[in-house]
C-alpha cells in the first residue's frame, strides 16, 4: 500500500521531483539537486582565492563592494 502511494506521488508531483526530496549530506539537510554557492541561501559567490563559497558576513571582505568578478565568481 505504501509503495503504491509513493508511486502515485512520484507520478503526480509537478515539476522536477528531485528538487523537492530532502537528503542528508555532511550532517546538514539540503535539497537534492542543490549545488553551487547560493543554493542553500548564501549570497552565491565563490572566492577565487580559497575556492570556497563566501558567506554573507565575508562577502565584502573577500569579494569587495560591489562584488568583483576578479576576486569571486557568481554561481547562483
Amino acid at each position: 500500500m505504501l509503495k503504491a502511494f509513493a508511486a502515485f506521488l512520484l507520478l503526480n508531483m509537478p515539476g522536477d521531483f528531485t528538487t523537492m526530496v530532502p537528503v542528508q549530506s555532511n550532517g546538514e539537510m539540503q535539497l537534492a539537486g542543490c549545488s553551487g554557492c547560493g543554493c542553500r541561501g548564501g549570497p552565491g559567490w565563490r572566492s577565487k582565492k580559497t575556492g570556497k563559497c563566501v558567506s554573507d558576513k565575508q562577502l565584502r571582505k573577500q569579494c569587495g563592494s560591489p562584488p568583483s568578478k576578479k576576486l569571486c565568481t557568481k554561481e547562483n
